[in-house]
């Protein structure tokens, strides 16, 4: 006679049966991650009609679908990079430092919310955010005390921001009596990302964002040429929330009405192109990630040589740089994380980017830690070294279904591209178009996780058991209140009569409508403060010097 099954039983055998459904593997979505729906399986009829010379060609060949360079890694290996960047100028040197002893090639600065938007620290609203999220860099004397002993002719700092650092850095190599034309480096001058992805029109006008993204490109062009503009921006745009297509569309639609606006002024295409880089992201979709970074080169070469002329390889030939996304990392269990970023990582590469930062598991929570930013620095050098994802040029190459997955990213790509031109740029930002898509987009993202159509371990599916919270990277803020005091200190003892006269240069430049970068190159050097320069810039072009509408303008402007 059998036992009869007791309450106890039946939770147990209910415990049991979720525990196998938690360890479980099963197919949760057939579409990519950016909702391209995929067959079963893929063979010649997919790609047919595909030419090789025409749109594959080998590595290093035009239209460089394959990859930019003949032999890729095997000739050079990508730039490794690890960002830095908290607190005061004293308190990210020191991070520089560290990460440049775990094997970092390259460096990224990121700086902190309120120097990314040029309002200086001591502002009243928001002085107790400074140096919270990225370093604090408001003059030249901050930007001298971070790079004490660096020559950035000899060594290239890579600006993960765009406002207000190129003339920084450019300010404190004049100040230094070095030879622009041998200035290395890279930032990313791309202010009309900034207004769509992390400002707003109060903010970041975009008229005056697109002039400010030209006049920085016509100057770098005519005096910096060793220098590298990370532009488009295209990596926040995708975290923004947009597709892979997205990604290529917006990014494509920023870079040729820059060159379009750039021609008006005698820059050609390969005057700029060639210092030109597009910064993007590396999503969790690896087979849709590797097809973008091919559809992408493809739609530059041809853009460049057919829609602009280019009689030069190097504008053609597209170098990536690259940051494996942040959006993609999530707080529960954040050593997941790392699985994730691997494979972020090694799309990239198979993708054939030229630079590359890995994201930290922790970054959902905090600053990175050291030890987060040693397993990013590793991770790299694991997929360099034991994996072989450096072995050969485009190894996903000639896979039906990546060669297809290529075309449809294009397809997709290059329809978007033609709605937003069909529109006018400026106008789809300005009427809200584009946030609107994007807006659209991150509905539709939160329905399908609300459903449950789209999986992401630990938020909606597989949720873990509360855990004690991980460690936070934290740092000692008495360098942030000398920062401070030192900032405020400057402001009284520079030379005001000089000041005034440069800050009144810059304004009758700004409003003149003439690239207003030399003049505030000059007030920087005069220790203008990047606050008070970009305020000047928009009390010129017909705006609150404080987007805010806090502070008031310390300086009494010229009539013309």
């Amino acid at each position: 006679m059998s036992k009869p099954t007791t309450p106890q039983d039946a939770s147990g055998a209910a415990d049991i049966a979720a525990r196998l459904e938690d360890v479980s593997v099963k197919l949760s979505r057939t579409a990519t991650w950016s909702g391209i729906e995929t067959q079963n399986s893929y063979g010649p009829a997919d790609v047919e009609g595909m030419d090789y010379a025409r749109d594959l060609g080998e590595p290093g060949e035009y239209p460089y679908t394959r990859g930019s360079f003949p032999e890729m890694y095997r000739s050079r290996m990508w730039t490794l990079r690890n960002i830095v960047g908290y607190g005061a100028p004293e308190d990210t040197r020191e991070g520089i430092e560290r990460a440049l002893k775990l094997g970092t090639a390259g460096v990224n600065v990121v700086l902190d919310t309120l120097s990314q938007e040029a309002v200086d620290p001591d502002h009243p609203l928001f002085s107790p955010d400074a140096g919270q999220e990225g370093c604090s860099l408001p003059t030249v004397r901050d930007l001298e005390v971070l790079l004490s002993g660096i020559d950035v002719t000899r060594t290239g700092v890579a600006w993960h921001t765009t406002m207000m650092i190129y003339p920084l850095v450019v300010a404190m190599a004049k100040k230094q009596g070095r030879d622009l034309s041998k200035l290395i480096g890279s930032h990313m001058p791309d202010h009309l990302q900034l207004r769509l992805s992390v400002g707003n029109e109060s903010t970041v006008p975009t008229a005056l964002g697109h002039r400010t993204t030209v006049d920085c490109l016509e100057y770098s062009a005519k005096h910096t040429p060793r220098w590298s503009l990370g532009c488009p921006q295209a990596y926040n745009l995708r975290e923004r929330g947009v597709p892979a297509s997205g990604e290529i569309a917006l990014g494509m639609a920023i870079v040729k009405l820059t060159l379009r606006d750039l021609a008006a002024r005698g820059i050609g295409v390969d005057q700029v192109a060639p210092s030109m880089a597009w910064v993007s992201g590396s999503d969790i979709d690896f087979f849709e990630e590797v097809a973008k970074f091919r559809a992408l080169r493809r739609i530059w070469a041809r853009t460049m040589k057919e829609q602009f002329g280019s009689a030069d390889a190097r504008s053609q030939r597209l170098r990536i740089a690259c940051h494996t996304s942040g959006r993609a990392l999530v707080y529960p269990q954040p050593l997941n994380n790392l699985a994730r970023a691997t494979v972020q990582t090694l799309a990239a590469l198979l993708g054939g980017v030229q630079s590359l930062e890995t994201c930290t598991f922790d970054e959902p929570i905090c600053i990175p830690t050291e030890e987060a930013r040693e397993l990013a620095t590793r991770t790299q050098q694991i997929l360099a070294n034991e994996v072989g994802a450096a072995r050969t040029a485009d190894p996903l190459g000639g896979s039906w279904y990546v060669e297809s997955l290529t075309n449809q990213v294009e397809a997709d790509a290059l329809g978007l591209l033609a709605k937003i031109e069909g529109i006018g740029l400026i106008k789809a930002i300005e009427d809200g178009t584009i946030e609107g898509l994007m807006d659209d987009y991150n509905y539709q993202f939160k329905k399908e996780m609300d459903r449950g159509d789209r999986i992401v371990v630990g938020v909606n599916k597989f949720i873990p058991k509360p855990e004690p919270a991980p460690k936070r990277f934290s740092f000692d803020p008495k360098g942030m209140v000398a920062h401070l005091e030192r900032f405020r200190a400057l402001k009284i003892e520079r030379d005001q009569s000089v000041l005034k006269e440069k800050i009144g240069q810059l304004y009758r430049a700004a409003r003149s409508g003439e690239n207003a970068h030399p003049a505030m190159i000059d007030a920087l050097i005069a220790d203008a403060s990047i606050g008070e320069v970009w305020g000047t810039v928009r009390v010129a072009s017909g705006l609150s010097y404080d987007p805010f509408r806090i502070v008031q303008s310390p300086f009494t402007y010229p009539e013309t």
